[in-house]
């Protein structure tokens, strides 16, 4: 079994090299491995909107631990660096800073009789996130679709919270190769988050993450 297994692995790892793309070589430009860096900007979100019941199911017993109403989104910017070993491989490490989100509470909540009739915590999210990227060239063009998996450290700082978890992290996208040295890219991200079920769930809450960003890379 063992040696079938590893048979149809070679097949399969023989099929991907001889394959537009997974070679150097393919596309328009001329390909080297390469180290790179750069800086994006867009649209992302937390979602502490998770913790507030809908209206169909909001209650006087709900309101004294859940919040009430979240408000959250907004830009996003960060930076990254690479490593592209072929044109169909690289490693990324990110650093995502995501926009506050307002968490609001019942004036009767738990949240507010621990901590002297407040009924509102501002939270912040941020993500240091290392990827495996798989990319496939469109046609014999300088773009290419993409896939990401990894892990991302999640930081969530406020009031109640200052700590870090480990958390699984997943992206897709095109980029496109301007030139030698300038690549262009925009893409999509999605980071687990994590949650209890407790009678102050916003006590041990970590918010799932959905960004949408342009980014702009230099190669070396």
């Amino acid at each position: 079994m063992n040696n079938k297994i590893l048979t149809k692995c070679s097949f399969l790892s023989l099929l991907l090299v001889s394959l537009p793309g997974f070679s150097g070589g393919s596309g328009p430009f001329s390909f080297n491995p390469s180290l790179y860096f750069g800086a994006l900007g867009g649209y992302g979100s937390t979602t502490w909107a998770g913790l507030v019941p809908v209206k169909s199911r909001q209650n006087s017993a709900l309101s004294m631990a859940t919040p009430i109403k979240v408000s959250e989104g907004g830009s996003v910017a960060g930076a990254f660096i690479g490593y592209e070993f072929v044109p169909a491989f690289a490693l990324e490490l990110t650093y995502m800073d995501y926009p506050n989100a307002n968490v609001f509470f019942d004036p009767m909540s738990l949240f507010s009789f621990k901590h002297d009739d407040l009924e509102m915590f501002r939270t912040k999210t941020k993500t240091v996130s290392l990827l495996a990227k798989v990319m496939m060239p469109v046609s014999n063009t300088a773009f290419r679709l993409y896939s990401s998996v990894g892990a991302a450290g999640v930081q969530r700082k406020d009031m109640l919270i200052n700590d870090w978890r480990l958390s699984p992290s997943f992206g897709a996208g095109l980029n496109y190769r301007l030139g030698k040295h300038v690549m262009a890219e925009i893409g999509a991200n999605y980071t687990a988050g994590y949650g209890e079920s407790q009678l102050s769930p916003a006590d041990s809450y970590f918010p799932f993450l959905y960004s949408v960003v342009g980014r702009l890379a230099y190669r070396f």
